[in-house]
């Protein structure tokens, strides 16, 4: 069953860990309700509704986890050293998470905290939005030919609709509407980002092949709304307290080989 699948879960059960009323016994083992209790509670975290046929199905896999797991540890599995590697660890990544879990609920991220974050980020916000034309071809000598012909004074936006192979924007004549860098190819961006007002790049290749661009007109962006970016601000918040707090714990541990 998939709600059983989570190795987290599955080291609960094979762990043989005691934890309160007893309900089943399996081979001398005892399942208790504790261990229900804990699936409940993470299957209704997921939003699954835990009716009783959902509870005898809960009961019938940890049946079937304890005869397993005991048969397992009579053939020494269970006791294996690579086994044992992975509990231990599993262990540890628990014990990590549901650690750092406790420090952030006690030392959140405020209010405060995520408005002098989004202030720095407002004054790093450099992005811009760029408008042109480019034509694009399958080989270099069209793409200098056609080059040689602007810079001849040949129109180009009749050069566009007649050679462009990227018919989106060759009817309207290499017209591309605004765009971020981010939104195209690297080796687009790159050629695009050096280019002033009114002027023409060189022949460049992408993927899609040869390409000239014309940059018509670029402008500053507007910065986001805090509530556009605040959950992103908080994460990253969130992310560098815990870098930094592991930093330190780190430096006060004590380490040998």
């Amino acid at each position: 069953m998939k709600y059983l699948s989570n190795p987290i879960i599955l080291l609960i059960f094979t762990c043989h860990i005691v934890f309160a009323e007893t309900i089943i016994i399996v081979n001398s083992q005892s399942l208790n309700q504790n261990l229900i209790d804990y699936i409940s509670n993470e299957l209704k975290s997921q939003g699954r509704v835990i009716d009783e046929e959902m509870k005898q199905n809960i009961t019938d896999r940890l049946i079937e986890l304890e005869i397993l797991t005991d048969v397992a540890a009579k053939e020494g599995i269970t006791s294996d050293t690579k086994f044992l590697s992975k509990i231990e660890l599993t262990y540890m990544e628990m014990a990590y998470t549901e650690y750092l879990k406790k420090y952030l609920k006690e030392h959140p991220i405020s209010n405060e905290d995520i408005e002098m974050a989004y202030t720095n980020f407002k004054k790093q916000f450099n992005e811009q939005e760029y408008k042109g034309q480019h034509i694009l071809v399958k080989t270099k000598n069209e793409a200098k030919n056609l080059i040689i012909k602007i810079k001849k004074g040949s129109d180009f936006s009749e050069l566009a609709k007649s050679f462009s192979i990227d018919k989106a924007s060759a009817e309207k004549g290499g017209d591309l509407d605004w765009f971020r860098l981010e939104d195209m190819v690297e080796s687009f961006a790159k050629e695009v980002k050096g280019l002033q007002k009114n002027e023409l790049s060189d022949v460049f290749q992408t993927q899609f092949g040869w390409h000239i661009f014309k940059l018509i007109e670029k402008k500053p962006l507007m910065p986001p709304e805090l509530s556009e970016i605040k959950k992103r601000l908080e994460d990253d918040l969130k992310k560098r307290k815990l870098r930094d707090h592991i930093k330190e714990l780190r430096r006060n541990a004590e380490i040998s080989n």
